[in-house]
């Protein structure tokens, strides 16, 4: 039994017929018949009912496809990482920020010439935390927020992983893109006033309280309308559609009286950033170099 007949049988049956699975293939309807043909031959019972205008699973067609499906999603998922393994890959992962995507940016652009392939992941804390734990990634950056320490300390230590602080951060509402930075008009009672979006499994709106520097209580939660897991469609929000989002204070330098949004303070204590790596891994000397450069970004800011 090859893959490639798993392939054809199976997208032969997610379009139930072999015409339009050729169309998917860039093969001939012939093609796709003789293989699965010679699939049923091999397993000894048929697989497809012919029918008029088009195919049907058997009984022990339909169990046999959940099975091959699995199969053929995990060999497209063996090759990818063979493609992965065959580069010289640098992983990194690290929370939803615009700061760090900036950060990279500028980092690829310094040492294009370096023979390298990046796979940079964005994903939540928790995630992260177990992407570096698998070794998936060499390196994440990460937010901790005080509600979720001890839980997270408690993993560090279960899995052997460590974890450098590198700065201390306050929350932010945001009018605009962080890139994008104006003279601030918004006020508290604004905010009061105003929808959010938020990205997916957002620690900022599900953990904890908020309050302004002079002390003044801040909840969003009744006023999210969109959650997405697209930074596309965070920035094309915050740019036309007059929305609001609550994540961490930027990192960037500001004028006095120039910022891109409100500083919040959490409850619970500081949040802390920093970047997480596995102390059983390997890390390459150009993760490495990245850290140094977060480093001296946050530095010059």
């Amino acid at each position: 039994m090859e893959i490639k007949q798993l392939k054809y049988f199976v997208v032969a049956a997610d379009v139930k017929s072999f015409s339009e699975a050729a169309k998917v293939l860039y093969t001939t309807q012939s093609s796709v018949s003789k293989v699965i043909a010679a699939l049923e031959n091999e397993l000894g019972y048929q697989l497809f009912k012919r029918e008029g205008k088009g195919i049907a699973l058997t009984p022990e067609g339909t169990r046999f496809h959940s099975r091959a499906s699995k199969l053929v999603l995990d060999f497209a998922s063996l090759e990818t990482d063979s493609i992965k393994h065959q580069k010289n890959m640098v992983k990194i992962s690290a929370n939803h920020s615009s700061w760090l995507a900036n950060c990279f940016s500028q980092f690829y652009e310094l040492h294009k010439d370096i023979d390298v392939c990046y796979s940079f992941h964005a994903d939540t804390t928790s995630n992260i935390v177990n992407r570096v734990r698998l070794m998936e990634d060499e390196i994440g950056f990460v937010y901790v927020f005080p509600e979720i320490r001890l839980q997270f300390e408690y993993e560090l230590k279960k899995y052997q992983l460590t974890f450098e602080k590198l700065k201390s951060v306050d929350g932010m509402v945001y009018f605009q893109p962080d890139d994008t930075v104006g003279k601030l008009e918004k006020t508290v009672d604004s905010i009061h006033n105003m929808k959010f979006i938020q990205s997916e499994q957002d620690d900022y709106f599900r953990n904890g309280m908020w309050h302004t520097e002079d002390g003044e209580p801040v909840t969003i939660k009744d006023d999210i309308a969109v959650i997405t897991n697209s930074d596309y469609v965070m920035h094309a929000f915050l740019e036309k559609n007059s929305l609001a989002n609550l994540s961490a204070d930027s990192f960037n330098s500001y004028d006095l009286g120039v910022r891109p949004g409100l500083r919040l303070k959490s409850d619970g204590g500081e949040i802390q950033f920093g970047v997480l790596k596995n102390s059983a891994g390997k890390i390459s000397d150009v993760a490495l170099d990245f850290i140094d450069y977060v480093k001296g970004q946050l530095w010059r800011n």
